[in-house]
């Protein structure tokens, strides 16, 4: 019996508190990608985070040359 392909699908996680939330779940990692750059825009505006860096999957502030703090990151999740 020949097992079904698994889907995949993307959650836009908010690292900003203490317990992570997600701003949404998409099917489309393109998608998922927008609604990060989406949500920092909004960081920006609304807490004035300027310092704000989008990264490939992750939205971030530098705090050292190395070291980052990520505020919002791309999950990925297998569905069985």
């Amino acid at each position: 019996m020949i097992k079904p392909a698994r889907e995949i699908i993307f959650g836009v996680c908010d690292k900003t508190g203490d317990c992570d939330s997600y701003f949404g779940f998409f099917k489309n990692e393109d998608d998922a990608k927008k609604e990060v750059e989406i949500q920092a825009n909004r960081l920006k505006e609304d807490l004035g985070l300027m310092d704000l860096i989008v990264k490939d999957d992750r939205a971030v502030i530098m705090k050292d040359k190395r070291v980052e703090q990520i505020v919002i990151i791309l999950h990925s999740y297998v569905l069985r």
